[in-house]
């Protein structure tokens, strides 16, 4: 039987000796979804995100966590959210974000973890669906050098969606393995920490799945599969 350990417990510090580590973001290194937290905060700033929040909600959100997020929707969503922004302009409103709301919702467990990987010499690797302002933000602040994330389409510098492939499912196994191969390592050679059941693709391809934080079906899954199990939520 696998059981989720909370921090304190000797499991919440056990490092795996790979080149590579490859972490999640939402709910996992932070404690809840990038863009639920970008929603919530523009929406106290502009009443538009009101429509944002609505599209998400009822068309992306549940599909995401469910696994079953297109490309079409997703893109669909970042042309609602940037409305047409330049990528500067993009830039400096996740800059604000970040210092008045993402940064607040950093697990301080997750500063203790990565540092004692770095101590070691692993290459830390974050691999989200955020986009990649939002993630370098959050990668800058935890110090993780290498990230993988969606990325914005840009035409004539204004964002209009997102690029392919997408950062989600079976996407980020393609990704992971591309970043892996640049540095001539394989999935046997990386550890991979998520709380998501979408993300099954990728924990079943490396050599050192982790389960953090998990839902309820990836919680399952960890039970089944007897992999490790740490959850910050209740510490």
């Amino acid at each position: 039987m696998v059981e989720c350990w909370q921090h304190g417990d000797g499991l919440a510090m056990q490092i795996y000796n790979y080149p590579v580590v490859f972490f999640d973001l939402d709910d996992s290194l932070i404690n809840k979804d990038a863009n639920s937290l970008w929603i919530k905060w523009r929406f106290k700033h502009e009443r538009w995100a009101l429509v944002e929040a609505s599209q998400a909600l009822a068309s992306l959100y549940r599909a995401y966590k469910k696994g079953r997020v297109t490309h079409r929707r997703l893109s669909n969503y970042y042309r609602t959210r940037t409305r047409g922004m330049t990528l500067d302009q993009y830039r400096l409103q996740v800059q604000r974000f970040f210092q008045e709301r993402g940064r607040l919702h950093i697990y301080p467990q997750a500063a203790s973890l990565l540092f004692a990987y770095r101590r070691q010499g692993t290459q830390l690797v974050m691999i989200t669906g955020s986009d990649d302002v939002v993630a370098a933000a959050y990668s800058e602040a935890l110090g993780i050098d290498n990230v993988i994330s969606n990325r914005l389409k840009v035409e004539q510098q204004r964002i209009t969606g997102l690029e392919l492939p997408m950062c989600y499912g079976d996407g980020k196994v393609a990704l992971a393995a591309q970043f892996l191969q640049q540095q001539g390592l394989s999935f046997a050679d990386a550890a991979f920490y998520t709380d998501s059941h979408s993300d099954l693709p990728l924990l079943q391809a490396v050599a050192q799945p982790v389960v953090l934080n998990p839902n309820s079906a990836l919680r399952e899954s960890a039970l089944q599969h007897g992999w490790p199990c740490l959850d910050w939520r209740q510490a």
